[in-house]
């Protein structure tokens, strides 16, 4: 998904600084970073500008590869994107599960099972969606 000039297209070009400096910090390379996601450099290069917003489990494989917690880069983030409905609702009441979901997948090393549960939450997603 490309993003734009509303808020949750400042949040992609704020999380796509974050990978922007956490990269430059580890002392890795845009090909290491983008050959650890499986993705070309271009599309790589567009998660650091902000063009493109960056994967849930993107998140976690950059954490590991950067040395550091999935939160981290998110800080800083309320300064730009308060959320949905300016961080009130359900978005804000999920915040705390999504952050404890990130925490837990970071945990799993194994990036194939890492896929196999977000595949497993996007299926729940869809049968949510399914009338019963």
């Amino acid at each position: 998904m490309t993003t734009d000039g509303t808020d949750d297209g400042k949040l992609a070009s704020h999380i796509g600084g974050r990978l922007q400096a956490l990269r430059g910090r580890s002392g890795i390379s845009r090909a290491t970073a983008a050959r650890a996601l499986g993705i070309s450099v271009q599309a790589y290069a567009n998660r650091e500008m902000g063009t493109t917003e960056v994967k849930a489990v993107e998140i976690v494989i950059l954490a590991e590869l950067f040395h550091c917690d999935p939160e981290t880069l998110f800080d800083g983030a309320d300064q730009v994107w308060p959320g949905p409905d300016g961080g009130a609702g359900a978005a804000g009441l999920l915040a705390d599960e999504v952050e404890e979901f990130l925490r837990q997948l970071a945990r799993i090393r194994d990036p194939q099972v890492r896929r196999s549960v977000t595949e497993a939450v996007r299926a729940l997603a869809r049968a949510e969606d399914t009338p019963a």
